[in-house]
Parts: C-alpha cells; structure tokens; sequence
C-alpha cells in the first residue's frame, strides 16, 4: 500500500511554483523609471550622426565641428563616445584607410532631438591635412537618467 506525504507534497509544488515564476521575474529594471534597458545599455544604437566636418590644422590637430546629430531615444545623453576614420589623399593608394581617431563630442542631447553641435569646434585628436575623414561612428555615451 501506497503512502501519500502531503507535506512533501506540498512543499515540492510550492518550489516548482517558485522556479516558475523566478524564471519570469528579471528583477528591478528601469521600467518604473520610463526607461527602456536597452537605451541605457546601448545608446549607440539611438545615436545617428548625419552630418560632421573635421579640420585639420598643419599643427597635426583634428577639429571637429557642425555635428548633426539625432537621438531617437527617450534618454538624454552626454559626452558621444566617437571613432572617425580617416583617408588617404595621395596617389596611386588614395581612398585607403590609413588612421582613425577616438574621442568624445562633450555634448548634451535632448530625448528624440536632432541639432548640429559643436559650432565653434572642439578637439578630437591628430590628423593630418594628408588625409580626409569619411566615416563617423558612435561607439557609446552616457545615459542622464532623472
């Protein structure tokens, strides 16, 4: 004959139980706040940069200015962590990457915006009047959460 403990019983269904759910429950994120984790983890991904302009000076100095940049989050962000990538000018290799520079834009954007920053410049590193930038991109920037 069979003995049933319910006692077992009962305490086996409400640890299953718990699994369940715990397999649900990802803990706190930033819902509550209004936020999405992914614009907080990955604000490269809402960060489009259309627009730039590099001048080189013969002192091998890279200013960067007239920025367009849009923000297609619900987050502001600071400080726009970039990579540029720079060309050859010269005959017969020109078009061919030969450096790139990283650098932050300190710049502030609004949630869902879009503007041109950086109108009087600001330095982003070494270049040289040899070679020109072609391609920006936005390797991160920090979130201002309220």
């Amino acid at each position: 004959m069979y003995s049933v403990n319910f006692r077992s019983m009962r305490n086996s269904l409400i640890v299953i139980c718990l699994s369940f759910i715990s397999l649900f429950y990802l803990g706190p994120d930033n819902k509550s706040l209004g936020y999405d984790r992914e614009m907080i983890d990955h604000p490269e991904r809402y960060i489009n940069i259309t627009d730039f302009n590099v001048t080189s000076t013969w002192s091998a100095v890279a200013i960067i200015h007239h920025v367009t940049i849009e923000n297609k989050s619900d987050i502001t962000y600071k400080d726009i962590r970039v990579r540029v990538r720079y060309y050859d000018t010269a005959n017969p290799v020109y078009g061919t990457q030969i450096s790139q520079e990283t650098g932050v834009l300190p710049v502030t954007l609004p949630p869902n915006s879009k503007g041109t920053y950086l109108k009087g410049g600001s330095t982003l590193g070494a270049a040289s009047a040899f070679m020109y930038p072609h391609e920006i991109e936005v390797l991160g920037a920090v979130p201002i959460l309220d």
